[in-house]
């Protein structure tokens, strides 16, 4: 039997592309170097990836500790519409020099929950994924033909 390990790394940056924070959830109380940067540990849980059959993402909910940067990060993203992208890869223990991506989300804090110790946000985006990609037609004769009169 193969054991396979997933490691999550969330991106939080502006939309000019400027990178604000790197944090990771699988390499305990240690500073990762990943794809040509350092990610700071941060015990987060990232749940709800889904695609539909048309390929929308229906949103991520990322649960981390209500910690001051946490807290901070949270509050300018709302603020200023900072985009986080939440990257999940596969591998086997030991080998995490051959990680695969499995999932990439980005999108925006559309709302978030504290409680005490912990704060839960849900990203996604703003836009209709249909409206954002076509403009709303009016289908008319002049563009379907005329319908078949019975």
């Amino acid at each position: 039997m193969t054991v396979v390990s997933q490691s999550q790394f969330l991106r939080v940056y502006t939309t000019a592309g400027v990178t604000l924070h790197r944090w990771q959830s699988y390499y305990a109380n240690t500073t990762r170097q990943h794809a040509g940067a350092s990610w700071s540990y941060l015990p987060f849980e990232a749940s709800g990836i889904t695609a539909g059959q048309t390929g929308d993402e229906t949103g991520v909910s990322i649960t981390l500790p209500a910690v001051p940067d946490v807290v901070g990060a949270i509050d300018l993203a709302i603020v200023d519409t900072h985009l986080w992208e939440l990257s999940i890869y596969q591998f086997t223990p030991g080998r995490e020099d051959q990680q695969v991506l499995v999932e990439t989300f980005t999108g925006e804090v559309v709302s978030a929950t504290a409680t005490l110790g912990a704060i839960q946000v849900d990203l996604g985006a703003t836009l209709s994924p249909v409206g954002a990609q076509i403009p709303p037609r009016t289908f008319t004769s002049n563009l379907i033909g005329t319908g078949c009169r019975l």
